[in-house]
């Protein structure tokens, strides 16, 4: 069974968890209350946490999505946050905001409310120049994602990652961003993503560096990590599907993992496709020493697929917009 450690769960609240306090009425001393939230399917996460700091979990549907929360409330919620606080980068400061009100009595509710939704938005400072590994796991299991974003026509994969975070919480892909590359964009009014294009040597640095910390998320991250150890995704389709395949299998607390390796298996180590002389390796036949002439294909295998239509099409152009050709004796009579 996986020991979550404090770093772990401090990301995976700063990506998928909040923090709040309750009271239900004016004059209350207010209380602690944790929130953690996953999809039902991939809920392994909630119930590890539980099993470590307690709390109860419900279930509720969002968008035709089950999710599973969990809730930790007063003194264990407190427990836990006094322990993690130093290891968030982004909920610290307003971490550090509920636990002062911890046990104090509240009488303006709605001044409590302002103040408490203005600090949630100020930055914790100072911000990690470098982001640890078990953080960043949990982080990523919380709000990262990894796909095959395109495949040329000559197959080739284009895997990217990707972490989504609301605008006033960017402190943590800005400190991937500047240890890892990438970029950041405006993804909609309220919410900025960062997006890295995970070439072999990328895949290796990022997802090299905490993969083994991954709970929900491992299986894809090593996957894609055996596949940059070819040092090319040429299989793109393969890849895609399996990537697919590993997105859809359920992460429970009791489910069963994939094979990763005989899934990395069934991925072609296909050959570099331009030789010595500069030549392409045609995606049909495999022949190096073989002219190139378009879409992957040598010449002899182009003119087998598509040489007789195009020719046909060529034809019919041609012939349509070839003047016709005039006797000799028409042009004499014309002449006269």
């Amino acid at each position: 069974m996986s020991t979550l450690s404090d770093k772990y769960i401090a990301g995976f609240l700063d990506a998928d968890g909040s923090i709040g306090l309750q009271y239900h009425k004016e004059g209350q001393k207010a209380s602690l209350v944790i929130n953690f939230s996953q999809k039902t399917s991939q809920d392994k996460v909630i119930s590890l946490i539980q099993e470590k700091c307690g709390g109860s979990i419900n279930y509720r549907i969002v968008n035709g999505e089950s999710y599973t929360a969990l809730n930790v409330s007063s003194s264990n919620a407190t427990k836990l946050l006094n322990r993690i606080k130093k290891f968030l980068a982004i909920k610290r400061h307003y971490a550090e905001c509920c636990l002062r009100m911890v046990g104090e009595k509240v009488y303006e509710r709605e001044e409590t409310k302002k103040y408490l939704k203005a600090q949630r938005k100020e930055l914790s400072l100072p911000v990690p120049k470098f982001p640890p590994r078990q953080w960043l796991a949990g982080y990523f299991d919380g709000d990262g994602c990894l796909s095959v974003n395109s495949i040329n026509k000559y197959g080739h994969a284009q895997i990217v990652t990707a972490i989504a975070s609301s605008n006033f919480d960017t402190e943590g892909i800005e400190t991937i961003c500047k240890n890892f590359g990438g970029k950041i964009f405006p993804y909609r009014d309220t919410v900025k993503q960062w997006r890295l294009n995970l070439m072999p040597s990328k895949a290796k640095k990022f997802l090299g560096y905490f993969a083994k910390h991954l709970i929900a998320k491992k299986e894809q991250a090593d996957f894609i990590l055996g596949c940059a150890a070819m040092g090319h995704y040429r299989d793109g389709n393969t890849i895609k599907a399996a990537l697919k395949q590993l997105k859809t299998h359920q992460h429970r607390l009791n489910e069963s993992g994939v094979d990763i390796g005989k899934l990395i298996n069934t991925v072609k180590d296909l050959p570099k496709p331009w030789n010595k002389e500069g030549l392409y390796e045609c995606v049909k036949c495999h022949l190096n020493k073989v002219e190139h002439t378009a879409l992957g294909l040598c010449n002899t295998c182009w003119y087998e697929k598509h040489g007789r239509e195009y020719y046909k099409q060529y034809e019919k152009t041609h012939t349509r917009n070839r003047p016709k050709r005039q006797s000799e004796d028409y042009i004499a009579d014309k002449a006269m």
